[in-house]
């Protein structure tokens, strides 16, 4: 398989991917937009502040087993061309994690009892945390079917589970259940996607009664350098909202949490290809320096354009769910102005982990997310939402300062000028707009003609776009769509 191809099919696979999160991203904001009229904005907080604590604990027990298996499954599948292989690191990992989620569930049961309502927590909300914990072994499907690239069946999988949150999560609230009415609906949303991608994976696999105490080895040695930073990381993008949830109150915590879901949808646009690169640069023999730049860098002109656009008018969706949520505009802009470091931590961390140096993913997981934590401590008490937004930002520029050195070492080529011309452009445009105050249908047109001058600059070539809409429409369409748009395309590439 050629590079390009290998390229265009973490493109298609992202795109697949990306619109899963879109789906989910704007099924979750009309999702809490309802519930909020309904009910209120401080339900939003309650129930964000149950899902993070749910995630917390999450992350703490899983030691990196998902990260493992995708790194084996690409293993398997790239070099060894065996599903037979990528099926037993599966059902290895699946049988684990079903055991230490069952503990860590009950665990959090029992707490719920003895000690529920010490704290910021209620007996009723650490119930519903318990059962969160319980579902995160699905996990193990949901990576298993990217790592193949077979993200369609998790866009079937998230499309499916929305509608089920929607409308069972919407009338638990209507009806008056609350903030346990939306909570359920997270919950059931989890089942229906285990449901799904567990269908699908076993259709590759089949139903085994297998568990190898050396794959579990092999798959805990590749997973727990990512998982003690990814422990942080959780702790970093979850820590904020549980610690507004306790010391500020429910109303700050919804608002900020809806800013954070806001600037995830633009991060991901980098995030979602740059993490699929690593079961794709895990299968290759050489070549992965290369691969891994081309997808870093159509993963910045995808994203760039859209990250200053909404930094220049943060409240363009932030103002229809309210007032009392719209104060999310400041720390929108400041975890936004995070978007270059995330994704330049993101390419370099998949290359490095293809390459099996752990220990610097250790290294660079907890430069990112130890000031996080303690800035948290520091800024949140006396900024909120703001102080928040700042802990996290330093924290994806360290660990960012860290990886460039790494990539320095790792002999990674960077063109200087590409990278230059990808950033000015839309910060010229995003300063322009932010002093003149465009309409903003006006503003994204302006912002839009950032692509135009990446096409004409040659940093998005025409080989780029053939590849995207190869891996997006097949080859047939692509073609007939060349032929059509060939007297506009044609002049930008001259």
């Amino acid at each position: 398989m050629s590079r390009e191809s290998h390229v265009g099919k973490v493109i298609s696979s992202g795109f697949w991917l990306y619109l899963s999160t879109i789906i989910s991203n704007l099924q979750g904001f009309f999702y809490w937009l309802i519930i909020s009229r309904i009910a209120g904005g401080s339900i939003v907080g309650t129930v964000s502040a149950i899902v993070g604590l749910s995630s917390l604990i999450s992350g703490l027990i899983s030691l990196g087993i998902t990260t493992g298996l995708s790194r084996y499954t690409g293993l398997c599948i790239g070099i060894k061309k065996s599903n037979e292989c990528a099926s037993e690191y599966l059902w290895t990992s699946v049988y684990f994690s079903l055991l230490i989620y069952i503990i860590g569930g009950i665990l959090v049961f029992i707490y719920s009892k003895f000690f529920g309502g010490a704290g910021s927590y209620s007996t009723e909300e650490l119930t519903i945390a318990a059962l969160l914990v319980f579902v995160g072994f699905a996990g193990s499907f949901t990576s298993f079917l990217q790592s193949l690239l077979l993200t369609k069946y998790i866009f079937i999988s998230v499309v499916a589970a929305a509608i089920f949150k929607f409308t069972l999560g919407v009338l638990l609230v209507y009806f008056g259940y609350g903030w346990v009415g939306a909570a359920l609906g997270y919950f059931v949303s989890t089942v229906v996607q285990f449901v799904i991608n567990s269908y699908h994976s076993l259709k590759i696999t089949g139903f085994k009664i297998y568990f190898s105490k050396d794959k579990l080895k092999e798959l805990l040695r590749a997973g727990i350098p990512s998982w003690l930073p990814g422990v942080i990381s959780t702790i970093g993008q979850w820590f904020g909202v549980i610690l507004l949830y306790g010391t500020i109150g429910s109303l700050e915590t919804g608002s900020y949490f809806i800013a954070s879901q806001l600037a995830n949808v633009v991060l991901n646009i980098s995030n979602i290809l740059n993490g699929l690169l690593l079961p794709v640069l895990s299968g290759l023999s050489d070549g992965r320096k290369r691969v891994g730049s081309r997808v870093f860098r159509i993963s910045l002109a995808l994203m760039l354009p859209v990250s200053f656009y909404i930094m220049v008018y943060p409240t363009l969706l932030l103002d229809i769910f309210g007032k009392e949520l719209s104060s999310g505009s400041i720390p929108l802009v400041i975890l936004l102005f995070g978007s270059i470091p995330v994704a330049f931590s993101g390419f370099v961390s998949s290359l490095v982990y293809a390459y099996g140096d752990y220990l610097t993913i250790l290294k660079s997981g907890l430069i990112t997310n130890v000031p996080r934590v303690i800035l948290y401590f520091i800024l949140v008490p006396k900024m909120s939402g703001i102080g928040a937004a700042i802990s996290f930002t330093t924290g994806s520029y360290l660990g960012a300062l860290y990886l460039l050195y790494i990539a320095y070492k790792l002999q990674v080529q960077f063109k200087k000028k590409e990278i230059a011309i990808l950033i000015s452009v839309p910060l010229i445009f995003s300063v322009l707009l932010f002093f003149v105050r465009l309409s903003w249908y006006l503003g994204m047109l302006i912002m839009a003609s950032s692509y135009l001058i990446y096409i004409k600059e040659k940093i998005v070539t025409k080989e780029d776009l053939k590849e995207i809409s190869r891996a997006l429409l097949g080859e047939e369409r692509t073609s007939l769509l060349y032929q059509k748009m060939r007297p506009i395309l044609e002049p930008l590439f001259e």
